[in-house]
C-alpha cells in the first residue's frame, strides 16, 4: 500500500458545528461590544452638543459687551393685535458676528428687501420676504454647527409643506432648522420675549419660596432691554438657552433665524417638564408623544433633547448644565426667572 506523504494528506476544514459555534462567539462579541461603542458614541456627541452651547452663551456675553444688552427673543410688533407681533427675526441673528458668522449676517442685513434692508430687525419681515419672492432670506438657510446637535435627528431646513395638512409652502419653508432656543423663562420674565411681551405690563402668580402660598411678581413694563445688571439672581443662576429639538407643530418649526407665526421656533419656557414628558427622540412625533405634551399638540413652549434623560442648558455666565429630565418642575421654573430671589442648591 502506498501511503500518503504529508504534503499529500488531506487538508484539514472547519466542521459546520465549528464554524456555527465560531459564529455564536462573534455575535456574543459583537452583542457586548455594540453597546460600549453606541455609549462612546453618545458620549462624545453628547460633548459636542454641550460645546455647541457653550458657543451660544459666549457668544451671548460677547454681544452683550459690545451693546450693553442682550438681544430681545423675537424682533415683532408692538401691538399684540398685529399679525407681525410674532413676526421678526430672532436673538440668534443678533450674535451670528459674535459666532464667526459675520458674512451671514451681513448677507442678512443687506438682504434688498423694500423697507428691510439694511435693517431687517422689524416686523414681519418673513411675510414680506414671502410675498417679495425671496423666501429664504438671505443667510436664513445656513446650516450653522454651532445650531445643530449630532444627536438629534431632524430635517435640516423647514420643510416646504405640512406633512400632515398639505399646505405649504410656508412663510418659513426652507429655512434652517435649529436645534437650540432661547429661554423666555416663566412669565416672561426670564431672558429672552418678543418685544410686545416685554413692553406689557402684568403680575405673575406662582409658589417661589415653595412654601404653598402663591407669590406675586408684577412686571416692569418700561424695561425694554436685558442686561446683566437686571440679573440679580446671579449669572450663574439663571438660564439663558437651551436643547428645544422637537417639532410639536409645522408652524413651530424650529429655526435659528426667528419667528413667523409662533415664537416657539426659536423660544422656549421653563413651565413644563424637562423633556416634556415626550417617551423618547423622534421625528415626527408619535400621536402618544403628542398626547403627553401639556396643553396639547400645540405646546411649542418646552425643552426637548435627544441624549438619555436630560437637556443641555447654557446659563447666562457662560457655563453649560446636563439637566435631568426628574428635575423638579418648581426649580426649574426659578432658574429660568432671573429676579425671583431664590437659592438654587445642588443641580443634578
Amino acid at each position: 500500500m502506498k501511503l500518503l506523504s504529508r504534503t499529500q494528506r488531506p487538508a484539514s476544514a472547519f466542521t459546520l458545528v465549528e464554524l456555527l459555534v465560531v459564529i455564536a462567539i462573534i455575535g456574543v462579541l459583537v452583542a457586548l461590544l455594540l453597546p460600549a461603542v453606541q455609549s462612546a458614541r453618545e458620549a462624545a456627541r453628547r460633548m459636542s452638543c454641550g460645546a455647541n452651547i457653550k458657543q451660544l452663551t459666549l457668544g451671548l456675553l460677547s454681544y452683550h459687551d459690545a451693546h450693553d444688552q442682550f438681544p430681545i427673543g423675537v424682533y415683532g410688533a408692538e401691538n399684540d393685535k398685529e399679525r407681525k407681533h410674532e413676526d421678526g427675526l430672532g436673538w440668534a441673528s443678533r450674535i451670528l458676528p459674535q459666532l464667526e458668522a459675520q458674512a451671514i449676517f451681513n448677507n442678512l442685513k443687506n438682504n434688498g428687501i423694500a423697507g428691510y434692508d439694511g435693517n431687517p430687525w422689524k416686523p414681519g419681515i418673513f411675510r414680506a420676504a414671502h410675498a417679495a419672492g425671496r423666501r429664504p432670506l438671505p443667510g436664513g438657510d445656513a446650516e450653522l454647527a454651532m445650531f445643530r446637535c449630532p444627536s438629534a435627528d431632524l430635517p435640516t431646513h423647514v420643510p416646504d409643506a405640512d406633512p400632515i395638512l398639505g399646505a405649504g409652502p410656508f412663510a418659513t419653508s426652507g429655512y434652517a432648522v435649529s436645534h437650540y432656543k432661547g429661554s423666555r423663562g416663566y412669565c416672561d420674565l426670564g431672558m429672552f420675549w418678543r418685544v410686545q411681551e416685554g413692553l406689557k405690563s402684568g403680575t405673575c402668580y406662582q409658589d417661589i419660596t415653595g412654601d404653598g402660598v402663591i407669590d406675586v411678581t408684577v412686571k416692569d413694563p418700561d424695561l425694554r432691554r436685558i442686561r446683566i445688571v437686571d440679573v440679580t439672581d446671579g449669572t450663574s443662576n439663571t438660564i439663558a438657552v437651551g436643547e428645544a429639538a422637537y417639532v410639536p407643530s409645522f408652524e413651530a418649526f424650529p429655526m435659528w433665524l426667528g419667528s413667523w407665526r409662533e415664537d416657539g421656533t426659536t423660544l422656549f419656557k421653563t413651565q413644563d417638564p424637562v423633556n416634556c414628558n415626550i417617551g423618547g427622540a423622534g421625528y415626527p412625533l408619535t400621536e402618544n408623544d403628542v398626547l403627553r405634551l401639556p396643553g396639547g399638540s400645540g405646546t411649542d413652549d418646552c425643552t426637548f433633547s435627544w441624549h438619555p434623560a436630560g437637556v443641555h442648558f447654557g446659563f447666562v455666565d457662560g457655563s453649560v448644565r446636563f439637566l435631568s429630565e426628574e428635575l423638579e418642575v418648581r426649580t426649574f421654573l426659578l432658574l429660568g426667572n432671573r429676579i425671583d430671589g431664590e437659592v438654587i442648591g445642588q443641580l443634578n
